[in-house]
């Protein structure tokens, strides 16, 4: 019985932990070999500028945007085994369903969406140079927030319309 406890306690700890919006920033002192660098990378897209941030216990050297294919390209190096970085990409940039490739490998992060950030978790053993594909099924969704009032109003004078109808 003390041992189902303790791995409940243990369960709820580590989901708490991992489940935070920003768990590496959190992890990123207790344990860790290489403590973490927060980069701030501006992306151009269109007549807009996002802010995609990083923050990796490896040098992340260059961030770019392919707006036609919806990705996010990161390269970075490491001179250890135990990397982690977390990526927070503003969901209006890209969002949707993510597919994240490392070294052409397809991979299963760990994606969190909080509000308008989705933030992408990394951990990977290898050394030397890595480059780290994200990417969305939407770009840009400039007018999502406002297509169910317009849907609404549609079907709203559509109903009177039908209603009011001579024949």
């Amino acid at each position: 019985m003390k041992q189902l406890v303790l791995v409940i306690v243990l369960a709820l700890g580590l989901s708490t932990i991992l489940l935070s919006e920003h768990a590496f920033a959190q992890l990123q002192f207790k344990g860790l070999n290489y403590p973490g660098i927060r980069w701030e990378w501006p992306i151009k897209a269109d007549q807009y500028t996002f802010t995609v941030n990083t923050t990796t216990n490896y040098d992340m050297q260059n961030v770019t945007f392919n707006k036609d294919a919806k990705t996010l390209t990161f390269l970075g190096n490491s001179p250890h085994t135990g990397n982690i970085a977390e990526i927070e990409i503003p969901k209006n940039l890209i969002g949707g369903n993510y597919t994240v490739y490392q070294d052409g490998k397809r991979i299963s992060p760990i994606v969190l969406r909080n509000g308008n950030l989705t933030t992408v978790m990394l951990k990977f053993n290898d050394t030397g140079n890595v480059k780290t594909d994200i990417t969305g099924t939407t770009y840009l969704p400039e007018f999502s927030g406002i297509v169910p009032v317009i849907m609404a109003a549609s079907f709203g004078m559509l109903l009177l319309a039908s209603r009011y109808r001579k024949i």
